[in-house]
């Protein structure tokens, strides 16, 4: 299975079973840091920073988990996207 394959499946897979919606997830995260940043943060910049993490820890130590994920984020912005699109 392919880093692009492995986190499709992490993404568009049954994830939404155990935290429901990536937008409400996102936005729920999105607000709490906010609270502890006391600056807006949106889910769209959440997933961006979930990626510098991904990033920064490839850096240090290279693994297959970090590109997944890093992968993974990435593809959550665009099911947030379709999501919204989907409620407009």
């Amino acid at each position: 299975m392919t880093i692009l394959q492995e986190a499709e499946k992490a993404v568009y897979g049954d994830r939404q079973d155990d935290y429901g919606s990536v937008t409400d997830n996102f936005s729920t995260i999105a607000k709490l840091w906010s609270c502890v940043l006391k600056k807006e943060v949106t889910p769209e910049q959440l997933a961006l920073c979930m990626v510098q993490v991904k990033v920064a820890r490839q850096m240090y130590k290279p693994k297959r988990d970090n590109l997944v994920d890093g992968a993974g984020y990435f593809a959550t912005i665009e099911k947030m996207e379709n999501e919204k699109k989907s409620l407009a």
